[in-house]
């Protein structure tokens, strides 16, 4: 029986799964912030929100480098 440890280095060094978890990561990361807007209801985006969109548009960008087969 294999280890935690190198069940999750097999599983994560898999593209698939890493690039589902990474897109996952951006559509947490924004709809994170959308709430926090509409929670907060202010009429303008606070810090917190413009970080966690400028952190899901860095997952989104990482993620399509990643990806392009240079």
């Amino acid at each position: 029986m294999d280890n935690i440890g190198d069940l999750v280095f097999y599983w994560l060094t898999d593209e698939t799964n890493l690039t589902i978890l990474l897109f996952s990561l951006a559509v947490l990361l924004s709809i994170s912030s959308l709430l926090l807007f509409f929670i907060s209801g202010g009429q303008s985006p606070t810090r917190l929100e413009l970080g966690l969109l400028v952190a899901a548009m860095g997952v989104l960008f990482y993620l399509s480098l990643r990806n392009s087969g240079f």
